[in-house]
């Protein structure tokens, strides 16, 4: 409420009374009191009964007014916890506090990943009531004394006196970061978000408030440039990680803008006869001071500063162009695999451009592409991935469920989209010739995909033992460097060729 609305409140309340007050308090007086001379004592006694009542409701409504306003200036609107400002200032009080009495201090800050995905996905109400569980969920989980703030749209924070390091506090933190992750989200069946933690310590780390801020939210940018469902706690060469992945950002956004980006084919293999059965583009980056830059590190700074989608479009097109300019796609390969991530149909231009980026293509046969996504990022944006996939498979263009088996629902997904190929996670391949619980494992998936007339691509085979076991329980296609590695586009005509070959004279 304003305060213009909040004066008008008081204001109207004081005209009320005051005319119930003149019309009433006379005629009331009159029936008591039949006497002039008490008439006129009791009058001024009314009077001053009107001063200390009139007092009173001021005071009163005054008091709820300035408490509200207070409140609203303090706490955010939505989960009632402190804002960042109010936080701030308590906590340089309890610094203060713990400094005067030589205690120690703990500062957590968490960022719950995949949000912005949920809200654009679910919208804003299903992200603001998961925020809202989140809040409840810390209200519930520490029983000491505590400050609970909501620092900004996804981040919150939770400051603590500690008397013992670590035990004290890595135990609970470790259990809050398991509790969030079951957080049900009734809009996205089988889904769930994790949060990636930074803590710092004072005095360990820093001596003011702000600093100490500062510290724990460079551990949690630490933390999430990890992957999801991270915690790290505060160290000093952590300010140097984040500056130089600042650096590699700029650098990124200008590879991407000069088209400094290249892709690779990684062949994928039948194991009946050894023939190629397709490829897997990768994008590969080669850094005019640093070299290569490993995927893992690139991909997920694309993703997360919105730059995944112009690295998608960049290597559909330059792949298919490739392919077709080399004569290699169709024969001598088959199929053609694109990872393709969650934000690549966030918005309704989707499916617009994949449709561009395929426009090489024939029109009437798109079935050498396939589009290689995994289940936890299909379940994020459901809806979106639907509507994309309807459009793209009336061309023919097949999906494959990558990392089957390490996502939340993976039978969930497979009734809920057109999926035509599992891949089974290089981490289940590595010990199935040494772990019968991988070993299992992998058969089950085997089995469950032939059932479902889905066919099967092994990742990460670099074995023999391992690939005996895949054809021996029926896996048809494998990947890995025991066949092949990623390959230039001219490596790949002459493997290409040396295959064909070798099939002429068998």
């Amino acid at each position: 409420m304003s305060p213009r609305r909040v004066a008008a409140f008081i204001a109207i309340c004081y005209l009320v009374l005051g005319l119930v007050w003149i019309r009433f308090s006379d005629q009331i007086l009159l029936a008591f009191a039949a006497d002039s001379n008490l008439l006129t004592e009791l009058q001024t006694f009314k009077g001053w009964a009107y001063v200390i009542l009139t007092a009173g409701i001021l005071y009163w409504l005054s008091k709820s007014a300035l408490e509200r306003e207070r409140n609203l200036s303090e706490r955010d609107s939505l989960t009632r916890l402190l804002n960042r400002h109010m936080f701030g200032r308590e906590l340089a009080s309890e610094i203060e506090f713990a400094d005067d009495n030589d205690q120690s201090l703990v500062l957590v800050v968490l960022n719950i990943d995949g949000f912005k995905q949920l809200n654009s996905t679910a919208g804003s109400d299903v992200g603001d009531r998961f925020l809202q569980s989140v809040a409840s969920l810390l209200r519930d989980h520490f029983k000491q004394r505590v400050l609970l703030s909501r620092f900004g749209a996804d981040e919150f924070a939770i400051a603590m006196p500690v008397t013992a390091w670590p035990d004290q506090v890595l135990p609970q933190v470790q259990h809050l970061q398991q509790l969030i992750q079951t957080i049900s989200i009734p809009e996205l069946p089988g889904s769930a978000l994790s949060a990636c933690f930074g803590l710092a310590r004072f005095p360990t780390d820093a001596k003011t408030s702000e600093a100490l801020i500062d510290c724990a939210l460079t551990a949690l940018e630490e933390a999430k440039s990890m992957g999801s469902n991270r915690l790290r706690v505060y160290k000093t060469e952590y300010g140097e990680h984040a500056s130089k992945r600042t650096k590699l950002l700029f650098d990124l956004k200008a590879a991407i803008a000069n088209k400094k980006l290249s892709v690779v084919y990684q062949p994928q293999f039948r194991l009946d006869d050894h023939s190629i059965s397709g490829v897997e583009v990768l994008a590969r980056w080669h850094h005019p001071e640093k070299g290569l830059i490993p995927p893992d590190i690139f991909i997920p700074l694309a993703e997360k500063h919105g730059l995944i989608c112009e690295i998608t479009d960049f290597i559909m097109q330059t792949a298919i162009s490739e392919l077709l300019q080399a004569e290699l796609l169709y024969r001598p390969i088959p199929r053609v695999s694109f990872n393709v991530s969650a934000a690549d149909f966030n918005t309704n231009q989707s499916s617009q451009r994949f449709l561009h980026n395929l426009a090489k293509l024939p029109e009437d046969d798109w079935s050498v592409v396939e589009l290689e996504l995994t289940e936890t990022s299909a379940l994020l944006n459901l809806e979106g991935v639907k509507n994309v996939l309807q459009v793209l498979r009336e061309r023919g263009v097949q999906v494959s469920l990558d990392d089957f088996g390490t996502g939340y629902s993976s039978l969930s997904t497979l009734r809920l989209l057109p999926i035509q190929e599992l891949k089974i996670d290089q981490s289940f391949v590595r010990d199935i010739a040494s772990n019968a619980h991988d070993a299992r494992l992998v058969k089950t998936i085997l089995a469950m995909a032939k059932a479902l007339q889905l066919r099967v691509v092994a990742e990460g085979v670099e074995s023999q033992q391992q690939a005996r076991y895949l054809a021996k329980e029926g896996c048809q296609e494998v990947q890995g460097y025991l066949y092949a590695k990623p390959m230039s586009l001219q490596a790949l005509q002459s493997f290409a060729s040396n295959i064909k070959a070798s099939a002429a004279q068998r």
